[in-house]
């Protein structure tokens, strides 16, 4: 996805027409050389009913939702800032007016270097305010899946900084050996993991039950839709409409008991079908 080639020029993003006012946005904050045109498009068109909007830094987007420039009944769903601006990212979310946790959060990294270098310098602040770590150097496939993942709410980190995470809590962890006895286990005891695990099990029972209603036609539609493909793509994948696909799709999320296709992505997944 990352284009090292090209300028780092600022564009003025096209003017928003009334038929768009309806539709939420993922916006990207950062040079367009990082997020060019090429990744804008590639939301919108994988997305429905989204719109990709850009602004070369966080100060220029609060100024226009500050004068409510943008168009009334519109809201930025998924806000997706540039590793080069993750400090001053740190320090507007202390100070959030805008923001409500219907938003989603992530800091875009052009490589696995940087990974660990966000994680290392902000991990307690991207655990507590649940932001994610978004790889741009994978291919379309999976960096399409991953911000379906951020979008439906889960907290992503790269598998490479997971180790710089974990140090992270180990330096804000009590120093006192009571402290440390206390903390492990709160962290291990059956009170505490007790009811996550039940809640997991039940998630996973429930799309074990869901997927088990599954249609052949409707597991070959969800397995396309695990995989990342548009409503279009799948239909002709499949030689049927694009209507097709969304009946499909409305009857797998009512047996999944899920509300999006993100959260029957990961139902498919959990099964390992």
């Amino acid at each position: 996805m990352y284009e090292p080639r090209g300028t780092d020029q600022d564009v003025t993003h096209p003017a928003i027409q009334p038929s768009m006012c309806q539709k939420d946005l993922f916006t990207f904050i950062g040079s367009q050389r990082l997020f060019s045109e090429v990744v804008l498009r590639t939301i919108e068109t994988e997305f429905d009913e989204v719109r990709a909007s850009r602004f070369p830094d966080l100060e220029t987007w609060d100024l226009v939702l500050s004068n409510h420039i943008q168009p009334e009944g519109q809201s930025t769903r998924l806000l997706i800032v540039d590793e080069r601006q993750a400090d001053r990212f740190m320090s507007f979310l202390e100070h959030q007016d805008h923001l409500t946790p219907r938003v989603r959060l992530a800091i875009a990294v052009r490589d696995d270097a940087s990974a660990t270098e966000v994680v290392e310098r902000w991990g307690a602040r991207l655990s507590t305010y649940t932001v994610s770590v978004l790889p741009m150097n994978l291919n379309l496939t999976a960096w399409v899946q991953l911000i379906r993942l951020i979008d439906c709410g889960a907290h992503y980190l790269p598998v490479c900084s997971l180790g710089a995470m974990q140090a992270a809590r180990r330096e804000r962890a009590p120093s006192s050996d009571n402290a440390l006895h206390d903390t492990a286990s709160h962290d291990a005891g059956p009170h505490d993991a007790g009811p996550a695990t039940s809640a997991r099990d039940a998630r996973e029972e429930a799309c074990a039950r869901g997927v088990a209603k599954l249609t052949p036609r409707e597991r070959e539609v969800l397995k396309l839709v695990a995989s990342g493909h548009p409503n279009k793509m799948i239909a002709n994948e499949l030689s049927v409409s694009a209507h097709t696909i969304k009946l499909h799709l409305h009857r797998i999320m009512t047996k999944l008991g899920v509300t999006n296709r993100t959260e029957a992505a990961i139902c498919f997944h959990s099964q390992n079908c």
